[in-house]
């Protein structure tokens, strides 16, 4: 049940596929090289995951099938994963091609570790990102919510490290430091695995007690 759960999302989202595979070559022919633009790629991925199963109401058609609640919200969670490893490996392609057919980027290709990294950290973003939409009834408020946090947290980083009068992160990002240096990227693809793992247990839980109510 769960592999016909992803199907269903990879028939209702086949269209953002063939855009983005246009999509990412044509911001490497611009020179949008900067990896936020796939990080913001996939947050809008995440979105018109949950607004077509609004606008589809899959909710009550699952709910008429005989299916463990918690298979649903597992078959999102790996269906993302697999999603985010597909359009991670495209990019690093699309990367190697250009750096080498188009000479006037400035960019240094992207490397195991960029990509590497550039996965963990959406990973956390699904993380945080996925319990916000079981949580939230409407998509619109839990995408506004989802924004929110991110800017917040984004901003609550840089104000620390900027800060030269708050020092309480620095052993902590000094003991993560050297932690990844052992194997940075078998660490840091367990943490992204880690960080999916207790987030979808959070969303399971969620999504059984709505169900209930």
């Amino acid at each position: 049940m769960i592999a016909h759960l992803m199907k269903k999302d990879f028939h209702i989202n086949s269209f953002y596929y063939g855009f983005n595979a246009l999509l990412i070559p044509l911001f490497y022919v611009m020179g949008f090289t900067e990896s936020y633009f796939f990080f913001v790629i996939m947050i809008h991925f995440l979105f018109n995951l949950f607004y077509f199963d609004h606008r589809n109401h899959v909710n009550r058609f699952i709910s008429s099938l005989p299916v463990k609640l918690h298979h649903v919200v597992l078959s999102r969670y790996l269906y993302l994963l697999l999603f985010l490893i597909g359009f991670l490996l495209y990019v690093w392609l699309v990367d190697s091609i250009a750096s080498k057919g188009l000479p006037y980027l400035t960019s240094q290709p992207i490397d195991a570790l960029s990509i590497t990294l550039l996965f963990t950290t959406i990973c956390i973003v699904i993380s945080l990102s996925m319990p916000i939409y079981y949580l939230v009834t409407s998509f619109n408020k839990a995408f506004v919510i989802q924004m929110g946090l991110l800017v917040f947290s984004t901003f609550a980083f840089s104000v620390t490290l900027g800060n030269d009068l708050i020092t309480f992160h620095e052993p902590i990002l000094s003991w993560f430091s050297n932690l990844i240096e052992i194997q940075p990227i078998i660490i840091l693809v367990a943490i992204s695995l880690v960080c999916l793992y207790l987030s979808y247990l959070l969303s399971a839980w969620i999504y059984t007690k709505k169900a209930k109510v």
